[in-house]
């Protein structure tokens, strides 16, 4: 694709969604320059890892790149948005806050990639907050970045569907994917100057807060289906999880299996057909993929294999 030859743009971004609009939009345009948070400690080792973004960067090499926890008053920051001016920033799952002049960079200011039908799901969560309700369908907005939580005017939306195996991994490539290239599609017909915004209504608005360390516990005790989408909702990080033997057990992928837990208590250990399941508030989750701690994924009959589980015994 081509594009505008005065549009520029510099991009902050962190997450794994912010790393894949990336992917897709250097790939029509490489950006001015690129804003990521610092490395941190994470896995087993507790090593330093940069963020998704400033590995796509670093080994692309496509931009420059900035690693900062505060974005809005770094020295290095605002002598790139002096020296090397663009149209417009976006700011894509990144987590740090943006003030002026950020804010109203160049032509248009901030735009955000938020995958949810705006005003609907506003917040650090909306994908993981859609499946666990057990919404149809989503969505992916662009809109205009201003002071409040994800209410800034709405340049484009494309409605996604959510099909019954999608999982947190799975969804966030459709929307990813969608959602830059009807920015791209619009950018490469249309001047920054003709695109309008539309105004949110935010007596629609819902909330998509950031998943708690506590709700990545799965409750035995609710139904199948809330579990079934929680598991989804999570997968593949940070995934749901239990406990068996004292040890942590991430189901990475269940489904809702026939039949009732009868004179069965909620998260005992049993079998649907060969696979292992457990009996729930209202019938049984059947396990397809789990990881035990410390171990990598592997299918949730092998791990029962090898943990020589047997029924009744409880996860808890």
């Amino acid at each position: 694709m081509t594009r505008p030859v005065a549009l520029r743009y510099a991009y902050f971004g962190t997450g794994s969604f912010a790393a894949r609009c990336l992917e897709l939009l250097s790939g029509w345009a490489p950006p001015a320059w690129v804003v990521t948070s610092p490395p941190g400690r994470a896995g087993r080792g507790k090593n330093l890892r940069r963020t998704p973004v400033g590995e796509l960067v670093l080994v692309g090499g496509f931009a420059p790149l900035t690693e900062t926890s505060d974005v809005s008053s770094d020295e290095s920051v605002l002598r790139n948005l002096k020296n090397m001016p663009v149209d417009f920033v976006f700011v894509v799952d990144f987590g740090q806050f943006i003030r002026e002049p950020l804010l109203s960079a160049g032509k248009i200011g901030c735009l955000n990639i938020h995958p949810s039908l705006l005003p609907l799901y506003r917040g650090a969560a909306p994908l993981q907050r859609a499946l666990m309700d057990g919404a149809s369908e989503t969505g992916v907005t662009v809109f205009r970045l201003e002071r409040g939580m994800d209410s800034g005017p709405i340049l484009l939306t494309e409605r996604v569907l959510i099909d019954s195996d999608d999982d947190y991994g799975s969804l966030r490539e459709k929307t990813a994917v969608i959602g830059t290239n009807a920015f791209i599609k619009l950018a490469n017909s249309a001047p920054p100057e003709s695109w309008t915004f539309e105004p949110q209504d935010s007596s629609r608005a819902t909330s998509a807060p950031k998943i708690a360390r506590e709700e990545e516990r799965i409750d035995w005790g609710r139904s199948a289906a809330e579990i079934e989408r929680k598991i989804r909702a999570l997968s593949p990080k940070p995934g749901a999880w239990t406990t068996i033997r004292g040890k942590r057990l991430i189901i990475l992928s269940a489904r809702r299996a026939k039949g009732h837990c009868r004179d069965m208590t909620p998260g005992e250990l049993s079998f649907v057909g060969e696979e292992p399941a457990a009996c729930t508030g209202d019938g049984f989750i059947s396990l397809a993929m789990v990881q035990m701690e410390g171990k990598k994924p592997q299918p949730a009959i092998n791990w029962q294999n090898g943990l020589r589980a047997n029924a009744e015994e409880y996860f808890v």
